[in-house]
C-alpha cells in the first residue's frame, strides 16, 4: 500500500522519523484501527474523508466509515469491516429497494439485491387454491341444502353469427340469457372454500332441464357436506339438434362462454376453492364435459365422461393447459361409441381418441397403464401422466341408457369419480 506525504505545514524531521517508527512498531500497518483507519479517505461521511484526501490520521485507510457510497450508496467500497464498506455489495436496502422492481409477487420478486433476492416471492403468483370473493358472503335466501335452485346469469362472448343462425326454440332463454341450478351442501359455512361439482345431463329435457341434477358425482340424494353441486341447463334449438342439448358441435360453440359466466357467478356468490371446480356429464353431458376440458382448462381443474361421447371435430380451439381427466365408458354403448371409429360418428372418432388427445395435451408419455384403485377395478391410470394431471379410463359392462341410477355403473361414475376428483394433488 502506496503512504502519502503529509502537508507542508507538518513536515520536519523529527516528525517524519517517529511517524515512521510508529508505521513499523504498530499493532496494525494502516493505523490503530485496521486497514482502513478510523475514518478512511472517504472520510466519515463521503469520498474525501472529514478534511481532506487522506483523513483525520490514517493515510493508509483506503475508505471510511460508510465507503464511498455512504450508508445507503449502492456499492460503498470500504469501511470499518472492509473493501465493500459497512452494508455491503449493495447497501442496505439493495439496488431495487425493499419492495423490488416488481413488486412481492411480481416476476421480479422483492428487489434485485434488496431483502427477500432476486427471484422474491413467485415468477408470477397464483391464485390456485384462493378463496373466491364470495367467501364471507351469504348466499342469496332462497338457496338450499335440499333443493335444486335456479339462477339466471348473462352470457358475454357468444358469436353474434351463431346466434342470428341458430335461434332458440320459444322460451324464456337465450344464448347470452341462460341459468343453472345449485344445491348447497349441508351446513354451508361462509368461511370455508368449497369444491365445485358441475354436471351435465343428457338431452331431451326442457330449457329448465338443470333441475333435474346433472348427474352430480357428489351423489342424487341431498345431505352431503363436501361440496357446492352444480347443474347446467341447456338452450333447446331444433336448429342445432333435434334432441335438445348442449351447442357443442360448432367451431363458434356458445358453451365456453357460458361455462366461463357460470363459473363467474358461483366464485362471485358463494365461497369456493378456485383450484377444485370439476366439471362431469352423462350422454349430451358428457359431450359438454370433454368439451370444458378443452376450452375452460384454465378454470377447471378437472373433467369427467359418465357415459358419453367424446370431441367434437367441429370445435373451438383447446387452451394450452393440462387438466386432470376421468372417463366411465360403456363397452356396449353403440351411441357414443369408444371408438377409435374408421368414419366419425356425431362428429367424434369415439370416446377413446378423446383420451388420448388429453393424454397429448397433458404431456404424458407413454401408454403403460396400472390400476388405479383396488375398489374400482375397471379402471386404470396412465402411469406416464403428471402427478397432478392425470388421466383415469374406465371401461364398464353398460349400454348408452342405463338410467340415473344403475348397481355397478354408479359406483364408478359417482362414488369413483368423486374420489377421483377429490383425491387429485
Amino acid at each position: 500500500m502506496r503512504s502519502r506525504p503529509f502537508s507542508p505545514r507538518v513536515v520536519g524531521f523529527l516528525a517524519l522519523t517517529l511517524w515512521l517508527g510508529a508505521c513499523a512498531g504498530g499493532s496494525s500497518s494502516p493505523g490503530s484501527t485496521g486497514t482502513a483507519g478510523s475514518t478512511g479517505s472517504a472520510g466519515s461521511t463521503g469520498a474525501a474523508g472529514t478534511s481532506g484526501t487522506a483523513g483525520n490520521s490514517g493515510g493508509q485507510g483506503t475508505a471510511g466509515t460508510t465507503g464511498s457510497a455512504g450508508s445507503t450508496g449502492t456499492a460503498g467500497t470500504a469501511g470499518t469491516t472492509g473493501a465493500a464498506g459497512a452494508t455491503g455489495t449493495a447497501g442496505t436496502t439493495g439496488a431495487a429497494g425493499s419492495t423490488g422492481a416488481a413488486g412481492t409477487t411480481g416476476t421480479a420478486g422483492a428487489g434485485t439485491a434488496g431483502a427477500t433476492g432476486t427471484a422474491g416471492a413467485g415468477a408470477g403468483g397464483s391464485t390456485m387454491g384462493a378463496p373466491s370473493a364470495g367467501c364471507n358472503m351469504p348466499p342469496p335466501a332462497a338457496d338450499s341444502a335440499t333443493a335444486w335452485v335456479k339462477h339466471d346469469i348473462d352470457v358475454t362472448g357468444v358469436d353474434p353469427a351463431f346466434i342470428s343462425t341458430y335461434p332458440p326454440n320459444a322460451g324464456n332463454y337465450t344464448w347470452t340469457h341462460r341459468n343453472y341450478f345449485i344445491r348447497l351442501p349441508k351446513n354451508y359455512d361462509i368461511t370455508k372454500a368449497y369444491p365445485v361439482a358441475i354436471g351435465g345431463s343428457g338431452c331431451g329435457g326442457s330449457e329448465t332441464v338443470g333441475s333435474e341434477g346433472g348427474y352430480s358425482v357428489l351423489g342424487l340424494t341431498a345431505g352431503e357436506t363436501e361440496g357446492i353441486q352444480v347443474s347446467m341447463s341447456y338452450v333447446p334449438s331444433a336448429a342445432v339438434n333435434s334432441c335438445a342439448g348442449f351447442a357443442d358441435d360448432f367451431t363458434n360453440s356458445p358453451e365456453p362462454p357460458y361455462i366461463h359466466a357460470m363459473i363467474a357467478d358461483l366464485e362471485a356468490k358463494y365461497c369456493v376453492d378456485k383450484s377444485k371446480i370439476f366439471l362431469s356429464g352423462y350422454s349430451s353431458g358428457a359431450w359438454q364435459a370433454t368439451l370444458s376440458g378443452c376450452t375452460n382448462n384454465d378454470e377447471l381443474r378437472g373433467y369427467g365422461v359418465q357415459i358419453g361421447g367424446g370431441l367434437r371435430l367441429k370445435r373451438p380451439p383447446c387452451k394450452p393447459n393440462p387438466i386432470a381427466a376421468m372417463y366411465v365408458v360403456g363397452t356396449m354403448d353403440t351411441a357414443n361409441p369408444i371408438g377409435p371409429l374408421a368414419t366419425p360418428n356425431d362428429d367424434s372418432y369415439g370416446s377413446a381418441p378423446s383420451r388420448d388427445d388429453i393424454l397429448k395435451r397433458n404431456g404424458c408419455t407413454g401408454t403403460a397403464t396400472a390400476m388405479w384403485d383396488p375398489t374400482y377395478p375397471l379402471c386404470v391410470q396412465y402411469t406416464g401422466c403428471p402427478a397432478k394431471y392425470p388421466v383415469v379410463w374406465c371401461e364398464v359392462p353398460f349400454g348408452h341408457n342405463p338410467g340415473p341410477t344403475a348397481p355397478g355403473l354408479d359406483l364408478y361414475r359417482y362414488t369413483g369419480m368423486w374420489k377421483f376428483y377429490s383425491t387429485l394433488p
